[in-house]
């Protein structure tokens, strides 16, 4: 399936930008160029980011915890 159309850009493509720790639409932009046009495909980029979140925040802004 592809995500990004004015890209080019697979679902597989930006699975891989986020499993390599893109975590915002930005990041993976940066990663793959999905989402650097239109941005039709930031609604789809986000849900794929929050599937990964561990809090599950489209953003990839999930509870951090820091150990001191």
């Amino acid at each position: 399936m592809m995500v990004c159309l004015c890209e080019g850009v697979s679902e597989r493509k930006v699975r891989k930008a986020i499993e390599h720790g893109a975590s915002t639409v930005e990041a993976v932009t940066a990663a793959c160029r999905a989402g650097g046009c239109c941005g039709g495909c930031h609604p789809t980029i986000e849900t794929m980011i929050a599937e990964r979140s561990p809090a599950g925040d489209p953003r990839g802004r999930g509870v951090r915890l820091v150990v001191a």
